[in-house]
């Protein structure tokens, strides 16, 4: 199976309805998957058992805002690293700035060069039309 794509139709940004169409590829098919299927398919490439597997992730979910919350940015190699963002406002006197200026906290995820190298666009498909 591959990632599939459809094309897409809509106006140039900014110039609304009376601008010129303009037209792109969108990626099609998303299907999810949950923890007990990713740990079914683990378990089948290791020698783990799939409660084992589960167990590992669902502490490694765990551990992840936890760690993030004590300072640490999270690193698995292969995978990809973990940072902790904060949205913020700001005041133009650094005496008025306190935790109150922090309004929401956000996780940043970016991916390891071997991930990114994982995905090609070699892989991708034009979407089927629907009958």
């Amino acid at each position: 199976m591959s990632v599939t794509y459809k094309i897409m139709t809509t106006y140039k940004p900014g110039e609304g309805k009376t601008g010129k169409q303009i037209c792109f590829p969108k990626l099609t098919g998303s299907m999810k998957m949950n923890l007990r299927d990713v740990s079914k398919i683990l378990a089948q490439r290791s020698s783990l058992s799939e409660g084992d597997v589960y167990a590992v992730v669902v502490n490694l979910v765990d551990l992840i805002p936890e760690m993030l919350m004590n300072g640490y940015s999270i690193k698995l190699d292969g995978l990809g690293s973990f940072r902790l963002h904060a949205k913020v406002t700001t005041e133009e006197n650094p005496k008025d700035v306190n935790v109150h200026n922090i309004k929401g906290l956000r996780i940043s995820f970016r991916p390891d060069n071997l991930m990114k190298n994982e995905l090609s666009t070699k892989g991708i498909t034009k979407a089927k039309p629907k009958k």
